[in-house]
């Protein structure tokens, strides 16, 4: 695996493809903090989660057990500008402490063909929703396989994400921010933005999935 590679740092010269990658994800590094710095942003994410699914006025978290079903994510981070990395799987809201909680089994999607299931199955939560409808997801550190990878088809992710959301009321849709840290093919901070669709039948996923608060955050058609 490419990841097993990029840990042979000092056989560099026996792994020139290993190099290539890191390059080439550093170079959309430099690109997207170059677009944020004359956007006038300061490179910190927005954790506010303002503009979720469900959000009006007033907001306030679903009943235990209301939101439940396959949902599909779209991950959109620095590394990926536009091209969203996709997980299908089932989205659960149990009850946690008296709460209402959020809960997440799924895998990520082949990028070649957004059907095919590829990798381990991951699981996030349950984590208690507060009053306000707000939430933080940690994930653990993983893996992401490279034939998801949407931007370098092929190239192993390793990284350890947090999503900043808001769940209001029932929905079809729910988004927020992400922040966390990339391992390899390169390392550092980077932050970006997701978002969580319900859907009818786990076979019948959008042509252009959402991956932000923004309506006009639609990945590109397959």
């Amino acid at each position: 695996m490419l990841d097993r590679c990029l840990a042979l740092l000092p056989l560099l010269a026996l792994a020139p493809a290993c190099a290539d990658a890191g390059g080439r994800f550093q170079a959309f590094e430099d690109r997207r903090s170059a677009l944020d710095n004359q956007a006038g942003h300061g490179g910190e994410a927005d954790t506010s989660s303002a503009g979720a699914g469900g959000a009006g006025a007033t907001c306030a978290p679903p009943a235990p057990g209301a939101v439940s079903g396959p949902a599909l994510l779209a991950l959109e981070t620095s590394t990926s500008p536009g091209a969203p990395i996709l997980f299908l799987g089932q989205v659960e809201s149990p009850e946690l402490d008296g709460k209402t909680a959020v809960e997440y089994f799924y895998k990520a999607l082949d990028a070649s063909d957004r059907t095919t299931r590829v990798g381990d199955e991951l699981h996030v939560g349950p984590y208690a929703i507060a009053d306000d409808g707000s939430f933080d997801a940690p994930t653990d550190r993983s893996t992401l396989p490279g034939s998801a990878n949407a931007i370098l088809p092929g190239v192993p992710i390793d990284s350890e994400l947090t999503l900043h959301g808001t769940i209001c009321g029932v929905a079809t849709f729910y988004c927020g921010t992400v922040t966390g840290t990339l391992y390899s093919p390169v390392q550092g901070p980077t932050t970006g933005q997701f978002g969580l669709t319900l859907l009818e039948s786990a076979d019948e996923l959008p042509a252009r999935p959402r991956y932000g608060c923004s309506e006009e955050a639609l990945g590109p058609e397959l």
